[in-house]
């Protein structure tokens, strides 16, 4: 069984695996663990917030594509395909080599 837990005001508290409990809170087992830390007032059971759906944005018109002059020179070179370089391998060293 789940349930939404926040740490209590001025606490930082640690989930199990030793990364932070999130401040807004988080979803969690009701495990030994969660119940040792709503007992000793580290936790608090809130209610999940509710998720506000995004604003719709407006559309964006694409900008305009700019066609090159027919028939003559572009003024620049022409791109290809790019280079691809490759990075050279590292050479290993020994433990005792430095």
């Amino acid at each position: 069984m789940l349930g939404f837990y926040k740490p209590a005001e001025g606490c930082t508290v640690d989930q199990e695996d030793g990364r932070p409990w999130p401040a807004e809170g988080m979803d969690a087992p009701n495990t030994l663990f969660v119940r040792r830390r709503i007992a000793c007032g580290d936790l608090v059971e809130t209610e999940k917030p509710t998720e506000v759906p995004p604003a719709e944005e407006p559309e964006i018109e694409p900008p305009a594509v700019v066609e090159p002059p027919e028939g003559g020179e572009t003024g620049g070179e022409q791109v290809t395909e790019a280079t691809v370089t490759e990075t050279p391998p590292r050479t290993r060293r020994s433990k005792g080599e430095k």
